[in-house]
């Protein structure tokens, strides 16, 4: 006999709901980056709050990982210590396995040693994945089963001093338009060797100079040897020639800049 339409609707709002609730029942309190600016031979503690938000007990599992992206918009997790700006090999977590209860907080520490080494300069960083452990998936009731796992990326950055250079590269710069959206699609590289979280705009100027509009966009960072993709949204111009003047502003002292010649 063939459900019927009531019968399935019912299991998907079931299931939906099962989903929700095991994604939401672990949860990272304090936030996802842990960003600190120190010396060679330094040391610091800092830590993660863990929050199980079900009325289950729950596992909890770390690991550490590294972490690099690119404009496209891929993120890639590597064995930790492979990167050549990697600090995992600095990073010591308190405890890689934590069973929490019912509604049960804690604070899970992690240290990080930065070694008595003079070359440092710049940006390190990597990743301690949080992650929940679901019931045995090879149970399942009624014939259904269903695996959610919620992990929590949490981004561990040491910062040499204010050492490191800073330069950023514009490696893409194209006009897009879409049902009347007109979008400036930029790609900007770190090729430098400090994180950075520029604010990108442009002004644009109409073909006789007058000013037109200045539009810029929400900061993203990029990691030494990662780039991001902006997206500048072009709105209530006349068709016509433009002339821009594109900018990433990461502070006083590092503007980078490129002028732009555009067609809307």
């Amino acid at each position: 006999m063939k459900p019927s339409t009531k019968t399935l609707f019912f299991i998907l709002i079931f299931l939906i709901a099962n989903v929700t609730g095991s994604m939401a029942s672990i949860m990272v309190l304090n936030g996802l980056t842990h960003e600190n600016q120190v010396s060679p031979g330094d040391s610091y503690v800092s830590g993660i709050e863990i929050q199980n938000a079900s009325d289950q007990v729950k596992s909890v599992r770390l690991y550490q990982v590294d972490y690099r992206y690119v404009a496209g918009g891929e993120s890639f997790y590597d064995e930790p210590g492979t990167l050549p700006r990697s600090n995992a090999r600095w990073v010591e977590v308190s405890s890689l396995l934590v069973t929490l209860q019912p509604n049960e907080t804690r604070m899970v520490d992690f240290e990080v040693s930065v070694p008595q080494n003079d070359s440092l300069n710049g940006t390190y960083w990597s990743v301690i994945m949080v992650e929940g452990i679901e019931a045995d998936p090879t149970k399942p009731q009624s014939g259904v089963s269903i695996q959610t796992v919620m992990r929590y990326a949490i981004q561990v950055i040491t910062h040499i001093g204010e050492t490191g250079k800073v330069d950023l590269q514009f490696t893409k710069m194209e006009l897009k338009k879409e049902n009347n959206i007109v979008q400036l699609e930029v790609d900007i590289e770190n090729i430098g060797e400090r994180a950075v979280r520029p604010e990108v705009g442009i002004s644009l100027f109409d073909a006789s100079g007058n000013p037109v509009q200045v539009v810029t966009i929400e900061r993203k960072r990029i990691y030494p040897g990662s780039s991001v993709r902006f997206l500048l949204n072009i709105e209530h111009s006349v068709p016509g020639q433009y002339s821009g003047i594109l900018v990433a502003d990461c502070d006083e002292e590092h503007v980078f800049g490129a002028n732009v010649n555009l067609e809307i």
